[in-house]
């Protein structure tokens, strides 16, 4: 077999490189993919003398190879469909090269590669990023490591830190390709070695870090931010926590929990969910490095700030999300070596036990055994809210979780996919009422209810599911002894806290979802009652005819459940509700208003006043 390197070498080899003009592009692109592979097996294959087998190649076979880029592009043949595949094999062809260490460093040669990779690092198809992304650090790593060389007038370093500049600068590029320019870049610095890095870092991390905010120019570029964080996170793999990145590890990880917030909405959907599953694998991948170099930088805040975005993340509505969150929530959990700091470690590894999640390897002995199962029934499966809601559920039980778990619920819970409202209720329902003795725990997580609500005034990611979740909370008696308290003030926060949510609004679809509120409100009975009822009145008048429909038919259906707890008079509730069902509420505005002053004066409230416009 010692003939076959030789053969390959000086036969097979000069029949690859004649192809590579050949006009058929089927048959060009496979030479030059061939030709990269064949270069590297002869570098690996050693021959009786002791050589490798890529000194068999002649001379000037090798000037060929190494000038296949240039000599394409002299025959445009990077242009139109064919130059995306003959892009993608020269990048193939010059990571091969450059993992057979080919003797080629002249200047013309690698600038003629860094140019082409440069090109395909802002090309819109992603495979042929991924192919430059993969090939730009085996070029560093082969041709610019050594400082002694000269590229022209520079040395590899200088010329080193000129192309490290050049590509930060393109991470902040608002231009008309700068989407790709900055989803190729990102991940095209944080791909390479640790020697080029520790040259430029606090440029490189800063520069990723700015990449990964939104701004107005970039609002919809969430693919850009998503690759800054595996960017970012590539980096902090690459130079390691010590001696690495330890003095950045603050902003580092703000910028991260700051995408975890990411939630940009275009004709797509929620596509802010990449950047928010690149930031959870950022933030373990961080916290693992921590455990094994520098445990003491995992930090109480730390921790638990990633853990409860995770758990977050593990209740919101997109099933991929959802998966990764839990994923991700449970490889905090069972980390070897752990994580420190984690708020009640044990007890969430008892709601999520290791066996469920198929964390222990198998033994040996049960492998025929396991093959023979086509599942393990006790294994949690991420993807569906009928098995990652009642786990997580539970951490609500805990301070330190709660706010974030019910942030993640109220989204979930507030849908109207029907699979997942029905297992998000149907857990925290379940919980609820399994609290009812544990009154303090009960008024806790009502109080945290009312501060998600507070905080995210305005916000139609959280108060538009808000409404249906407080509409569906309310209706199933699982907070009854928090609405049955006379001292509770949970009833009047939520009357409050929608009204400023409906101040000067004018969107229909939100003014429909708070009649159900406050129907359900009624049931409190007293003051909460009578100004749930006073702005009901209000939408009985209102201008959209369907609005005044649907006000007074949930306002019968609320005083049939509730007419006996509520403040309206028990001897007028009949005539009310007549009244409520034999109007014709698509009437004119003038002629209903009598009518609503009628029920008010039937209820016991204020009549509305009509607000005077003022003079200009």
């Amino acid at each position: 077999m010692s003939f076959l390197p030789e053969y390959v070498a000086t036969v097979i080899l000069p029949k690859l490189v004649t192809k590579t003009e050949s006009i058929d592009l089927n048959v060009r692109h496979g030479a030059i993919l061939a030709i990269g592979e064949t270069f590297y097996a002869l570098s690996q294959t050693t021959l009786p003398n002791g050589k490798k087998a890529d000194s068999l190649v002649e001379a000037e076979l090798g000037a060929c190879v190494w000038s296949l880029v240039g000599r394409l592009r002299a025959r445009q043949q990077f242009r139109g469909l064919g130059g995306e595949l003959m892009r993608q094999a020269c990048c193939h062809a010059v990571a091969a090269l450059s993992r057979a260490a080919a003797p080629c460093h002249g200047l013309h040669t690698v600038d003629e590669w860094l140019t082409l990779i440069e090109e395909c690092l802002s090309h819109e198809v992603q495979a042929i990023r991924e192919k430059a992304i993969y090939a730009l650090p085996l070029v560093f790593d082969q041709y610019l490591r050594d400082d002694n060389l000269m590229y022209g007038n520079q040395t590899a370093k200088e010329k080193r830190m000129q192309l490290i500049e050049k590509y930060c600068e393109q991470l902040s590029n608002t231009g008309v390709n700068g989407l790709y320019l900055r989803m190729g870049y990102a991940r095209a610095v944080g791909s390479l070695p640790k020697f080029v890095l520790s040259e430029n870092l606090p440029l490189v991390i800063q520069s990723l870090i700015d990449c990964t905010k939104v701004t107005d120019a970039t609002q919809k570029w969430a693919e850009a931010r998503r690759d800054a964080v595996l960017g970012l996170t590539e980096v902090c793999q690459t130079q390691g926590i010590v001696g690495g990145v330890e003095k950045y590890m603050d902003e580092i990880e703000e910028a991260l929990l700051q995408c975890l917030s990411e939630y940009t909405i275009d004709m797509r959907g929620d596509i802010g969910a990449w950047v928010r599953e690149a930031s959870m694998s950022g933030l373990l991948s961080l916290c693992r490095q921590c455990a094994v170099e520098a445990p003491q930088l995992n930090s109480a805040a730390r921790v638990r700030a990633a853990l409860c975005g995770a758990a977050q993340q593990a209740l919101e509505k997109i099933d991929r999300t959802r998966a990764h969150a839990g994923r991700i929530f449970t490889s905090f959990i069972y980390n070897d070596p752990p994580i420190t700091n984690i708020p009640h470690h044990e007890a969430l590894k008892r709601i999520i036990s290791s066996e469920e999640v198929e964390l222990k390897p198998n033994d040996a002995e049960d492998s025929n055994e396991q093959r023979l199962t086509s599942e393990n029934s006790n294994v949690v499966l991420w993807l569906f809210p009928g098995h990652t809601m009642p786990r997580f559920v539970q951490l609500l039980t805990f301070e330190d979780y709660r706010y974030s778990v019910i942030k993640g619920l109220v989204v979930s819970a507030g849908e109207l996919t029907e699979s997942l409202v029905k297992h998000t209720t149907q857990s925290l329902y379940a919980f609820l009422n399994n609290i009812h003795d544990d009154k303090e725990m009960l008024k806790s997580i009502c109080d945290t209810i009312i501060q998600v609500f507070a905080d995210n005034l305005h916000v139609k990611r959280i108060t538009g599911p808000m409404f249906n979740f407080l509409d569906r909370l309310l209706s199933s008696g699982s907070i009854s002894p928090i609405l049955e308290d006379p001292n509770s003030t949970f009833a009047m926060d939520v009357l409050k806290y929608l009204q400023l949510e409906l101040r000067g609004s004018k969107n229909i679809y939100k003014l429909l979802d708070s009649i159900n509120v406050l129907c359900q409100l009624i049931q409190v009975g007293g003051v909460v009652c009578s100004k749930s009822l006073g702005q009901l009145v209000i939408y009985l008048c209102y201008a959209d005819r369907y609005v005044r429909r649907c006000a007074a038919a949930r306002l019968y259906e609320a005083l049939t459940l509730y007419g006996d707890v509520c403040s309206v008079p028990q001897d007028n509730i009949d005539q009310v509700m007549t009244i409520l069902a034999e109007t014709d509420w698509e009437r004119d505005v003038s002629e209903l208003r009598p009518i609503r002053n009628e029920l008010c004066d039937l209820m016991g409230i204020k009549r509305p006043v009509l607000k005077q416009k003022t003079p200009t």
